[in-house]
């Protein structure tokens, strides 16, 4: 082989190899692409079930501040209102993510504050008991309304 046969068996395989690094770029990127969208996914999945999880662990969190205010154990409903409304209060950033499922919470978050505000003084606890036991009925209805609702996401995933 002459030297210009050379050049030329040098510049195709040269050609040859820029394109398939071409090629095998573009396809790496595609997967990066996908393994990207994928890790979104996973992620909002995580904070769905971990948001289901909360929820479920509120909705026995109310039932028992509902106990609490049926059994007219003041320190009780005071303790467990406080500790509800601070947990939803926190979380409420996560809760706007998924505002299909949680429309509701902002009539609870309401309505805690409500009953917080109440149960500060035992008197006006012990005077507005059946009020704030409906209060505490529709705050437990709603969480539980809500913890379904994003227990049907989460098995939908």
């Amino acid at each position: 082989m002459t030297a210009s046969d050379w050049n030329w068996l040098l510049t195709i395989s040269g050609t040859v190899a820029s394109v398939a690094g071409v090629v095998f770029s573009c396809l790496a990127w595609r997967q990066a692409a996908k393994a990207k969208d994928a890790a979104r996914e996973a992620v909002a999945a995580v904070r769905i079930r971990s948001l289901s999880h909360s929820f479920s662990r509120w909705a026995v969190d109310a039932r028992d501040l509902l106990g609490a205010m049926r059994d007219l154990q003041f320190a009780d409903a005071q303790r467990a209102a406080t500790e509800l409304l601070g947990a939803l209060s926190h979380n409420r950033g996560w809760l706007t993510e998924l505002r299909q499922s949680t429309v509701g919470i902002e009539e609870v978050v309401r309505l805690l504050d409500f009953v917080n505000n109440y149960l500060s003084d035992e008197e006006v606890f012990f005077g507005m008991r059946d009020r704030l036991v409906q209060d505490c009925q529709t705050i437990y209805k709603k969480l539980s309304e809500v913890a379904g609702a994003i227990d049907a996401k989460v098995e939908g995933l």
